[in-house]
């Protein structure tokens, strides 16, 4: 009898990698299934890489309160495109919600950030082209941090409401904003339809898509996929919402642009992506802290996908009928 052949594949949800054999059948099996150890794949890596690991599942926990309580507001309680100067005055009048705000901001930030990481180290195979992108990767962190951390706690909401400030007649930014999330959006649509074509031409074909080993890569690709898409908008927000210490004009006209029928769709992705994003990310700390939670990876992804669309059409009610 043969040896199966070694592979190395991602653990669902992670950026990490398990090694699994082929046993000769066609069917890919855990080399160690009932041995893996309570702790998750992060006891074992070494150095600074073990913080990362352990930063990624604590910032990811904080994110179910920061994120989920930041998306049940701008996009159940109300519509985003209703978040407008005075939305946000009110909000910011209060100290509390500023500390939380930026607690979203830095906590978020960070976790995406480092979670571009994990892609850069494995779809860069060059090491001048991993540190180019590492290096880009902590000033992309650094000046967003700032840029969100002076928006935050400087904001003069008389100035702000006077439009007297140097670049308050600058819709342009605006329109660049606006401008940049169509882009994304058509992108974004594009691909999904591509991505249908294909795993139904495949389906078609007597052909799995994407991999034959499980639900384990589904899981793994739609968690880096939100994710990205994630960062993405964050970063944009962060630039939309700095604009409000420039004018009130210039703020609600990049607002304005969430309620266009064509980013309506983009704001329920979104949606289902957070939500998908942090039920996947408890997931994926159950099969990392607990001794059933790998055992248990199949019904738990189904369940995740469940509650994701369960979780995500009352928003997808709410903002078609405010914005269409």
């Amino acid at each position: 009898m043969g040896m199966g052949r070694c592979v190395q594949l991602p653990v669902a949800g992670t950026g990490d990698r398990v090694s699994r054999r082929n046993d000769g059948k066609g069917d890919l099996v855990a080399s160690a299934a009932g041995s893996r150890p309570v702790g998750g794949a992060g006891i074992t890596v070494p150095g600074a890489d073990r913080l990362v690991w352990y930063f990624m599942r604590l910032s990811g926990a904080l994110l179910i309160v920061l994120a989920g309580g930041h998306i049940v507001i701008t996009h159940y309680l109300n519509v985003p495109s209703e978040t407008t100067f005075a939305f946000v005055i009110g909000r910011w009048s209060n100290p509390y919600w500023r500390t939380f705000d930026w607690l979203l901001l830095m906590v978020a930030l960070w976790h995406g950030v480092l979670g571009l990481r994990y892609s850069i180290q494995d779809y860069l195979r060059s090491p001048m082209a991993r540190t180019i992108a590492q290096g880009l990767m902590w000033i992309l962190g650094l000046v967003f941090l700032a840029l969100g951390t002076v928006t935050v706690f400087a904001f003069d909401a008389a100035a702000a409401a006077a439009n007297s400030g140097p670049l308050a007649d600058a819709m342009w930014i605006a329109e660049s904003i606006g401008l940049s999330l169509y882009g994304f959006a058509v992108v974004t649509y594009v691909s999904i339809v591509l991505l249908v074509i294909w795993g139904l031409r495949s389906v078609l074909q007597g052909r799995a898509p994407i991999y034959s080993g499980g639900t384990g890569q589904y899981a793994w690709a739609l968690h880096r996929a939100t994710g990205i898409g994630i960062l993405f908008f964050l970063l944009v927000h962060i630039i939309d919402i700095s604009l409000i210490g420039l004018g009130r004009e210039i703020y609600d006209a990049s607002v304005e642009f969430y309620a266009r029928p064509v980013l309506v769709p983009m704001e329920i992705l979104l949606v289902g992506a957070v939500v998908y994003h942090t039920l996947n990310g408890i997931r994926i700390m159950t099969i990392d802290f607990t001794k059933s939670g790998y055992r248990q990876e199949r019904a738990s992804f189904a369940i995740v996908m469940i509650l994701t669309i369960l979780l995500t059409l009352p928003s997808a009610w709410i903002i078609f009928s405010a914005e269409l």
